[in-house]
């Protein structure tokens, strides 16, 4: 069995200030950090702060300090960094706004150098920081096309201010581009050829050496985004692996799937207001950006077959009938990783729904739906 280090990601828990932020700390992340060490098992933070609060952070020793101690008095230290959401992940209505700013912009530039600097503050010289961030963006068709080179040149920067932190800490960030449906970069395979064809290729241009782009940029796996578009995982880190580009992160996380269209209501009974819920059938059958875009165009996915959306359920569900998740895939994922003899990125289960969830799982605290996601995937590993 090869060794793994599990978490879960915060940004599951609102955390609009610095109070929010030890709030959740003291009421989720430290009963699920002791749960794990007495399964036998290590636990650090899988971190999300939005801008304000790592702005608050960058500029103020004391609120560091601050949080370093609460993090030491949770038994979590810090292991990686949502970087993805810039802030207001928790509003009423998010969906397409998760993405903005873009890799164009001078803010998710920022944002992103911050993140980075204050993470590695707080980590020993020697450690690894996975950063993952969204696919470069996102574009209607009614928008101008992206602008890659810019986008590009972002990302080289980052990864020079990368390698200036780790001169100065002796702490390694890699910044890791994490594909999603109908974004810019939707699957691995893409993701990969703009790294090779617009940043690595890029190098001297950017005047960023190859090798500084390798070390400190990658690729973050989320299993929910690669089923929906039908990437297989195993494959995909098989050629990252073969092409020399970090994967220092994977996202465990399963989806919805509809498996007789003749259902599709019971699919339709999860379309809610505030988070982006792509939908795709399977074999290049029709795709939609919404649940709501479904409901209007309902004949045409009810005949579509198997359809899969970017919902994110509990990793412990499954259901044998019309509707269920892709557990399966996820475990069959786990297993083999597990079970080949090349070292396992670190692990974070991203089910970041549960507000929107309701009754859907029960009414335990969340802390411990959390912990029965851990034990789930642990068991995969460990099995």
């Amino acid at each position: 069995m090869a060794d793994y280090r599990l978490t879960y990601c915060s940004n599951v828990h609102p955390a609009p200030d610095q109070a929010a932020l030890l709030a959740s700390l003291r009421e989720h992340t430290a009963p699920v950090a002791a749960a794990a060490r007495a399964a036998g098992r290590s636990f650090g933070l899988g971190g999300w702060w939005p801008a304000p609060l790592v702005a608050q952070l960058a500029a103020d020793d004391g609120a560091r300090r601050e949080l370093a101690a609460a993090l030491a008095a949770s038994g979590a230290p810090l292991w990686t960094l949502n970087v993805f959401p810039f802030d207001g992940f928790h509003d009423q209505v998010v969906k397409t706004a998760v993405y903005r700013p873009d890799w164009a912009t001078e803010d998710r530039l920022m944002y992103t150098r911050q993140c980075a600097a204050v993470g590695a503050a707080m980590l020993p010289p020697g450690s690894l920081l996975p950063l993952s961030t969204l696919p470069l963006g996102h574009r209607s068709p009614t928008e101008p096309p992206a602008e890659l080179r810019v986008m590009a040149r972002n990302l080289a920067r980052a990864a020079s201010a990368f390698a200036a932190i780790e001169q100065d800490t002796g702490v390694r960030c890699v910044l890791a581009l994490e594909p999603e449906p109908d974004c810019l970069l939707e699957t691995c395979a893409a993701t990969t050829a703009f790294l090779e064809r617009w940043v690595f290729d890029e190098g001297a241009w950017l005047t960023v050496p190859e090798a500084v782009l390798r070390r400190h940029l990658g690729v973050c796996v989320d299993l929910c985004h690669l089923a929906v578009v039908d990437e297989e995982p195993l494959a995909a880190l098989r050629d990252l692996r073969a092409r020399g580009i970090a994967v220092p992160k994977i996202q465990v996380s399963a989806c919805l799937e509809l498996r007789d269209g003749a259902a599709l209501d019971q699919l339709l009974a999860f379309a809610e207001p505030r988070y982006l819920h792509q939908t795709a059938a399977a074999a290049g059958g029709p795709r939609a950006l919404d649940l709501a875009d479904v409901a209007r165009r309902r004949q045409e996915f009810a005949r579509a077959g198997r359809l899969r959306s970017h919902y994110h359920v509990p990793l412990f569900w499954d259901a044998p009938g019309a509707l269920g998740s892709t557990r399966g895939e996820v475990e069959r994922v786990l297993r083999a990783l597990a079970a080949s003899p090349e070292p396992l990125p670190l692990l974070e289960v991203e089910t970041y729904t549960w507000s929107v969830l309701g009754d859907f799982a029960g009414r335990a605290p969340l802390h411990q739906h959390l912990q029965r996601e851990l034990d789930q995937v642990a068991s995969w590993l460990t099995s």
